[in-house]
């Protein structure tokens, strides 16, 4: 009797430890899946204001609609992943409240500002990395990746082309004629750059030169001047 009653308590004992085991493994991995979601939901969280960062900008750009778009699509899709995970509340406001903020922006990008020059590259060439994710992901056929690459490269190349034009018209204002055409050369230069076949690069092209050739006269007689 006593050795059934041994038997008995062995069995019972493992049983209960089996249990315990099996119940500490459950509550392990619910912690561990918890834990999981956490990380993905910071993830997600950190890669999604990236993508609104440079949608910031890009809408103070005349960046390509379509481009918008895909960028607004990712956005939506981050929300809806974060909800699925249910993270912290505030971590889904944060993101639709700066959504909101990316999507309307206060005022337009002040290209002559260096700071904001650098910022409106930045956020043209983290839009071509995108595409191009889009594409590897098999969210985006090749053609549009190309048309939509092509759209912000010359972008790109024309906020800078702008900009030295700009800064050249400035100087010539300001009696400044070989500063001016030190702005329009290095735009020249941006432009020898463009695509040969682009018709808008010859169209620019004949526009640089025209304003060297205003800035040269003045150039030269300030020379004779100084001499």
């Amino acid at each position: 009797m006593p050795q059934y009653n041994t038997a008995t308590i062995t069995v019972s004992l493992t049983i209960i430890l089996i249990v315990a085991l099996l119940v500490n493994y459950y509550f392990h991995q619910q912690q561990e899946r918890k834990r999981q979601r956490a990380l993905l939901a910071r993830k997600i969280k950190s890669e999604t204001e990236k993508i609104l960062e440079a949608l910031t900008t890009l809408n103070k750009l005349q960046c390509p609609a379509a481009v918008i778009k895909l960028f607004n699509d990712e956005v939506v899709k981050a929300i809806t992943k974060l909800s699925n995970l249910n993270p912290e509340v505030d971590m889904i406001e944060q993101i639709e409240s700066q959504n909101r903020v990316a999507g309307n922006p206060s005022e337009s990008l002040n290209l002559e500002n260096d700071r904001s020059m650098k910022q409106a590259h930045m956020a043209i060439r983290f839009a071509i990395r995108f595409v191009h994710m889009r594409r590897s992901a098999g969210e985006l056929s090749s053609i549009l990746c190309d048309e939509y690459s092509s759209q912000l490269q010359w972008l790109d190349s024309k906020i800078e082309i702008d900009t030295h034009i700009g800064a050249g018209k400035r100087m010539l204002e300001n009696d400044k004629p070989a500063v001016a055409t030190s702005r329009f050369k290095h735009a020249k230069t941006v432009i020898a750059h463009l695509p040969p076949r682009d018709p808008r690069r010859q169209e620019l092209i004949d526009e640089v030169n025209q304003l060297i050739a205003q800035a040269l006269p003045f150039s030269t007689e300030q020379m004779k001047q100084g001499n």
